[in-house]
């Protein structure tokens, strides 16, 4: 019988970076369910009280999980029995509810993307924002203009560490997940990730309310959640390099690479081995339905590796 668990974000779950030596927050078994709570990326427990005021957020340390130079507020990992190097992770998200607050910023610090839009040396925008999370509407709340946006709340990160040993950043996204920033993974979907580990090891935060395709200013709209749910199952079925998943609408595969033209390829290649799995053709023969059917979609560009996913919708091909 399966089991819920729940982790909230403190001193013995929070970590900055991924690494398959952290002491595990919690251990589960296949077809467990774990409800999270979770902090806005930059590790911010309340909303600004007003323009240029201080964000507070969470300080406390403990040697070796919370360094003093943060990456997003991850909490985890989660440690899955019996999760086996070389199995595949399905990861059924069942419900995601954002907190009260979100902000966005744009410009005012050396990126690659403020360069190449002349944003580097002007003012950083701050904007700040209330989330409804029963009408899904953010309005924000400093700023010449005030608008609303409808939300759409996924994780930005949701991952395993490299087999490698030592600390890796939290800002790329790997094959085994990470900072996907993949705006389809909406409650109702489901994310299948290549295991790199025994137990898995597997940390979700960088919480999003809403983004567009290609996160283009660095943040989405980033937000604390106040429930994310999601139930594991290790799978020996589906063998998988790169993450794909199911959402409401349709299959999708990922790419990640400095080179946007590189990760459009991993995208499709994956996508083609997919629906030669999906529908008992060959290679070529899915290529060429791929044409007609499938779509190519820029999941981000401000990961350093830049992603891009495949799309293919549910009766596309009948």
């Amino acid at each position: 019988m399966s089991n819920v668990h729940r982790l909230k974000p403190d001193i013995h779950s929070l970590h900055g970076f991924f690494s398959k030596e952290l002491e595990p927050a919690l251990y589960i078994q296949s077809g467990d369910t774990v409800l999270y709570q979770t902090l806005d990326a930059s590790w911010g427990i309340a909303k600004r009280s007003a323009p240029g005021a201080p964000r507070t957020k969470f300080t406390e340390r403990k040697p070796g999980r919370q360094e003093k130079q943060f990456g997003h507020a991850l909490v985890g990992p989660v440690h899955i029995e019996g999760a086996k190097a070389g199995d595949t992770l399905e990861i059924q998200i069942n419900e995601i509810i954002p907190g009260s607050w979100g902000w966005t910023s744009a410009g005012g610090f050396p990126s690659y993307w403020n360069e190449k839009l002349g944003m580097r040396d002007v003012q950083e925008i701050m904007l700040d924002f209330e989330l409804d999370a029963k009408t899904l509407i953010g309005r924000s709340q400093f700023g010449t203009f005030k608008y609303s946006v409808g939300l759409k709340p996924f994780m930005g990160i949701m991952g395993m560490p490299p087999g490698e040993e030592g600390q890796h950043t939290t800002f790329m996204p790997r094959p085994y997940g990470g900072n996907l920033d993949c705006k389809e993974l909406t409650a109702g979907s489901t994310l299948y990730l290549p295991i790199p580990v025994d137990g898995g090891l597997f940390s979700t935060g960088d919480g999003h309310a809403v983004q567009g395709d290609g996160e283009v200013s660095g943040p989405a709209l980033e937000c604390p959640m106040e429930k994310v749910s999601l139930t594991f199952h290790i799978r020996d079925d589906m063998p998988i390099t790169m993450p794909r998943a199911k959402t409401s609408t349709g299959w999708l595969t990922m790419g990640f690479h400095e080179d946007l033209d590189e990760a459009m390829w991993m995208a499709l290649s994956g996508m083609l081995d997919l629906m030669t799995e999906l529908y008992s053709i060959t290679r070529t023969e899915a290529y060429a339905y791929a044409t007609l059917a499938v779509d190519l979609r820029v999941t981000q560009i401000v990961n350093t590796a830049k992603g891009v996913h495949a799309f293919l919708p549910f009766g596309a091909l009948r």
